[in-house]
């Protein structure tokens, strides 16, 4: 180990020490008080008055320490114990909102208000599968087209079908009703 290690390590022990021993009121008050908005901040959603004045509250600490007798080295160690305990407290914030009793109330649910799935205004074409009709309209691709069951808007999978040409249905994916020109079409 060499002098300029050894002095390196003397000097940011003594820092650390100074931090904290030589801090004055005033700092403490302002820079605690900014870590407490920040906290508050999480709990109140938004980049709003706490998160806002927390970090403005969070530099004017630093910046004050800096003023009366702080070092290079205080300065990072405030940035890390800042940003540790921004770390430790989003990590207990989520904690809470996944396993407490926060988890439990209404803000925090993260459900659709939609129904998936098949609603009651949802049509099931299912049944369609594989039923021949005929197009009543020309099908360019999307069209209407008629069913022993009754009528519905369809989709032409290859494109163009014309009017009145027979049709069967290959694909049905929620309102989407594809078609294709029944092979006794073709062959005549």
């Amino acid at each position: 180990m060499n002098i300029y290690t050894m002095l390196l390590e003397a000097t940011a022990g003594d820092s650390f020490v100074r931090l904290f021993t030589e801090m004055n009121a005033w700092t403490i008050a302002v820079f605690a008080l900014g870590i407490i908005f920040c906290a508050i901040e999480m709990f109140v959603p938004g980049f709003g008055f706490f998160g806002i004045s927390g970090t403005i509250l969070i530099v004017a600490g630093i910046v004050l320490r800096m003023i009366f007798g702080g070092d290079l080295l205080m300065l990072l160690y405030m940035v890390l114990i800042a940003l540790a305990l921004f770390i430790l407290m989003f990590w207990v914030f989520s904690r809470i909102i996944t396993k407490g009793r926060l988890s439990k109330t209404a803000l925090f649910h993260v459900e659709s208000a939609v129904p998936t799935g098949v609603t009651e205004g949802t049509h099931d074409f299912t049944y369609l599968i594989g039923e021949v009709g005929v197009a009543e309209t020309m099908l360019h691709p999307i069209g209407r087209a008629s069913f022993s069951s009754g009528t519905a808007d369809v989709v032409a999978r290859d494109g163009y079908i014309a009017k009145g040409a027979q049709i069967q249905v290959v694909h049905v994916e929620g309102q989407r009703v594809v078609v294709v020109e029944s092979d006794t079409n073709k062959k005549q």
